[in-house]
Parts: C-alpha cells; structure tokens; sequence
C-alpha cells in the first residue's frame, strides 16, 4: 500500500468510514472495523479485539457499511487507556503514627508523620503503596484530648496534598466499625488510626 493511499486513511477514514475488510499481502483477509490509523500502522478491531497492522502488509481495504456522515466510533472504543486514576472521597486510610504526640508540648498545627498500613487500588493495580509516607497535623488540642487530621500523602517522589475527615480509632479484631478516638493525655508511636478522605485526588499511572 503507498505511503500516501496510509496517510489518507490515517487522516480520512475516522469521518468517512469504516473499514470492513482488509486484504493482505500474504493472502489473509480480515474482517472487521478500521478504527483509525498512522501513515505506518492502521488499527482494526476484529471480534472486539483491536489490532495493530502494518501499512507494508496490507494490500487493499474495502468499505462497507458506513457512509460519510454516519457517526463517529464511540468515545470507549477509540480513547486510549487513561493517564490517571482517582482515589474516591470518603476512601479510608490507615495509617500508624511516626511520632508520639502530647497535648502538654504539641500545639495546633503542629506537624506529625505516619505510615500508610494499607495500598491503594484502581482498575486492578496498585497505585499507592502500602508503607507510604503520610504527613498530618493537630487541628485541636482541648481537655487534654487531641484532633488530627492529614495534609499530604508521598506518591514516589510526589507529596499530594490531601483533605481528610479527622482521626478514627481502628476497629479491633471483632471488625466493628471504627470510632472516634478517645481523649488521651499522650497518643504514641505506633498508635493506629483511620482517616476518610473528603476530597478526591488523582494519581498518574506509569
């Protein structure tokens, strides 16, 4: 196939038509749906699939179907994956204090950090590691009891900023439902808590 009949289809057919069938150099003719393509590679989607093939293996195309006007391919078939994936409001983080807080030498807005005891997931892959830092602050300190809340999360070499509800303690082995902290003169290292996010952020996937 000219390089010039490629660029016309890479750059006409997506308005024009669609592809049913693509005859190659090796004798194989392919049934499907052309889907767009570049002067080097068109993209054909058989059974669903979607195909890469080569411009120099193919001999001829023909179209059926689709006339010029009809609409377009739909947004799911033809978008490519996407560059980033949400964490949702109200996702829990668990996270284990780094440092010991106390109402008698800590102040409001003081500054503390944690680790995250658990990943983040989207479309099946992790995109927040377990034993991530987290960073947070004391956003009240009153009748020897004190309030918490986290400000960033490290993604790799990322600090996102992050807006949480302020801490729960952590359901026992029971699985009940987490509550509110108690007061307490001294929280200490290691201690466990749950924090809800109550804005979404995104993460960019590699």
């Amino acid at each position: 196939m000219p390089r010039s009949l490629a660029l016309a289809l890479a750059l006409a057919l997506p308005l024009a038509a669609a592809a049913d069938t693509l005859t190659l150099r090796d004798g194989r003719v392919l049934q499907g749906i052309y889907r767009g393509g570049t002067p080097e590679m068109l993209h054909f989607e058989i059974e669903g699939t979607l195909r890469g093939v080569p411009v120099g293996d193919v001999v001829s195309v023909s179209f059926l179907g689709r006339q010029a006007g009809d609409p377009a391919p739909t947004a799911q078939q033809t978008s490519p994956a996407p560059s980033v994936a949400r964490v949702a409001a109200g996702t829990r983080l668990r996270v284990r204090l780094a440092d010991t807080l106390d109402p008698h030498t800590n102040a409001v807005g003081d500054r503390f950090a944690g680790l995250l005891e658990m990943e983040l997931q989207a479309a099946g892959t992790t995109i927040v590691a377990s034993g991530s830092k987290v960073v947070g602050q004391i956003t009240r300190v009153e009748a020897g009891a004190m309030t918490l809340e986290l400000t960033s999360l490290q993604i790799g070499e990322t600090s996102q900023p992050i807006v949480t509800g302020t801490q729960q303690s952590v359901a026992g082995a029971g699985g009940g439902p987490a509550a509110p902290a108690p007061a307490s003169d001294r929280i200490g290292a290691g201690s466990l808590f749950e924090f809800r996010l109550l804005q979404p952020f995104d993460v960019r996937l590699r």
